[in-house]
């Protein structure tokens, strides 16, 4: 009798724990990067890990990829520039989703690949940003779990959750 009610006690502050923590639901696109600057491979492959990384390791709600690709064509959005408040607020309300991760790439330094992730709330104001840059693509994977890792911190102080921050490797 009594392992039953610590049970059921266990089970109700479990419940009211994952209720309290309120999970962000989150969506990436490369939409704002520059479709001619040579690193759509190299944006595809970081995308793909960075959206794996939030949603297994970091715990994060995301949406997957073709969705989100589907609402940027019915929303008819243009690549290669920033989008507005507006847009924002548009495609969030057509994901249900509470922030964008707008991610971009560039060359930089000895032609080093430099990845900016640009947080935005579905209000369309930007809340956070993590950059990092990697020498080549086969730094993709250790690049998007720390970006992932930071990205994660920024949306869950957007919904008040503060989680203490693990010991870097």
């Amino acid at each position: 009798m009594f392992h039953k009610f610590l049970i059921a006690v266990a089970v109700l502050f479990s419940a009211c724990a994952l209720y309290a923590q309120k999970p962000v639901s989150s969506a990436i696109s490369d939409i704002e990067d520059d479709p001619a600057n040579g690193l759509e491979m190299c944006r595809s492959l970081f995308n793909e890990y960075f959206l794996s990384e939030l949603t297994t390791h970091e715990k994060v709600n995301m949406l997957d990829t073709k969705t989100v690709q589907k609402a940027l064509s019915d929303l008819d959005l243009s690549r290669g520039r920033n989008l507005t408040e507006k847009e924002i607020k548009n495609l969030c309300a057509k994901l249900k989703t509470d922030a964008l991760c707008l991610v971009k790439m560039s060359r930089g330094a000895k032609n080093a690949i430099v990845i900016t992730v640009r947080i935005v709330d579905n209000k369309g104001k930007e809340v956070g940003k993590v950059t990092a840059s990697m020498k080549g693509i086969g730094d993709t994977d250790a690049t998007s779990h720390s970006m992932a890792r930071d990205s994660a911190v920024i949306l869950r102080k957007m919904r008040g959750i503060e989680r203490p921050q693990p010991l870097k490797p």
